[in-house]
């Protein structure tokens, strides 16, 4: 079984959206994805731990994409920082170099790196319920 790892989220078209990354856009316009099998993809994100596409209908648990998971995580992570940050440019003159949370998520010097891991290829797999 091959495992494949792909690190990063910038490149020469600035950062990419991170909607790509839980599917939470209409696959069948992209040709490159197989949506059947995209609904077998599993998730993991440090707030709700494991999810995959099928949980997303469950009415009794929360719903959060990548996206809104990414902000939670960063503005909880961050804010103290770009506040205080913000403080000191203000102070000094320089408020048009003040960010928010969001400006860091856009921004491809600063945005998170993410890992994406496949388990299996094309042809061999390793089922949902094993990972």
């Amino acid at each position: 079984m091959k495992l494949t790892r792909h690190n990063g989220r910038s490149g020469k078209n600035g950062t990419y959206n991170p909607r790509h990354n839980d599917r939470r856009f209409d696959v069948e316009n992209s040709g490159h994805i197989d949506s059947e099998r995209a609904k077998k993809n599993v998730y993991w994100d440090c707030y709700r731990g494991y999810t995959t596409a099928g949980s997303r209908e469950d009415s009794s648990q929360p719903d959060f994409s990548f996206e809104q998971i990414e902000l939670a995580y960063y503005t909880e992570n961050y804010s103290d920082f770009i506040e205080a940050q913000n403080a000191r440019n203000e102070k000094n003159r320089h408020t048009e170099r003040n960010r928010t949370v969001r400006d860091l998520l856009k921004n491809n010097k600063t945005c998170p790196e993410e890992s994406i891991y496949q388990i299996g290829t094309v042809e061999e797999s390793v089922p949902p319920e094993a990972v």
